[in-house]
């Protein structure tokens, strides 16, 4: 129930017309891909890297609409203030 309280309030918080399963792909979509970016450079984590970028086109393969570029690009924007520990953890994870 909790975790769904604060998936409803992360999409209350959107201000484009996506849906709320748009968003959140967008969301990962746009981490992902800037973490990839950060990554790249980084000793040991070239092949996650990779992962990461592989992962988020997924992502965007499957929601392509016009609204899910627009949540995509303001995600994309926020997602650069990543700290490189928080992509080496999402890195990790995958």
């Amino acid at each position: 129930m909790r975790k769904l309280a604060i998936i409803l309030m992360a999409g209350v918080s959107f201000n484009t017309s996506a849906g709320l399963d748009e968003k959140i792909a967008a969301s990962f979509a746009a981490k992902y891909e800037v973490c990839a970016v950060k990554l790249k450079v980084t000793p040991g984590y070239k092949l996650k890297a990779l992962g990461l970028k592989i992962k988020a086109d997924e992502i965007g393969r499957d929601k392509v609409s016009a609204d899910y570029v627009k949540a995509f690009v303001k995600e994309k924007k926020k997602a650069w203030t990543l700290p490189l520990r928080k992509c080496q953890k999402f890195a990790d994870r995958l």
